[in-house]
């Protein structure tokens, strides 16, 4: 018969196993290149390539890459240029815009069209940029074959008009100070 020190290791084994995130349970996809401690497995290949339907020479190029931009990568952090101050503020500059970024497609996610009416009213008020040049009479270019500019057009006009409306209220939960005297000094 099992003691109760046995059943209790016993039971907390499971639960162990069953609460941990264990690699061995994952389905891993093969590691295709390594560079020392990085692995570019054949998954994060396909998704680097945006599952790309290429030839193996092609696929063999891309691994090619990857490892050359691994070792450069590897090397540049060798030699410390994480830590020069110019490289520093590169980084945070991208941290920055990346991050803003993200939030505009979250703010715009949600702006869409009604109609095509929409598409033929921008159209209509903006028939001077469809002009083609003609000598002898005012030609423009057909809807039809403008259509999906139009659309990304008004699709813009509609995330920035939104952005801004978001931006005003936003603004104001935040102490905002501008010092336009020290414009003189630019």
């Amino acid at each position: 018969m099992a003691s109760k020190f046995e059943i209790c290791t016993s039971a907390a084994m499971c639960f162990l196993l069953v609460s941990c995130d264990i690699e061995f349970w994952k389905d891993k996809s093969p590691v295709i290149a390594e560079v020392d401690d990085s692995r570019l497995t054949v998954e994060e290949l396909k998704e680097h390539e945006n599952n790309a339907s290429l030839s193996k020479a092609e696929w063999a190029s891309s691994v090619e890459h990857w490892i050359n931009f691994e070792v450069m990568y590897k090397e540049a952090l060798k030699r410390n240029l994480q830590k020069d101050p110019v490289v520093k503020k590169l980084i945070k500059d991208a941290e920055r815009k990346i991050l803003v970024d993200r939030l505009r497609l979250s703010i715009d996610n949600s702006v869409n069209l009604e109609n095509e009416s929409e598409m033929q009213d921008y159209y209509k008020n903006n028939i001077d940029l469809f002009r083609i040049d003609s000598d002898s009479a005012e030609t423009f270019i057909p809807f039809s074959d403008v259509k999906n500019q139009i659309r990304n057009a008004v699709l813009s006009e509609k995330q920035l008009a939104k952005e801004k409306v978001w931006l005003n209220e936003v603004k104001n939960t935040y102490s905002i100070e501008v010092y336009l005297q020290y414009l003189d000094s630019i």
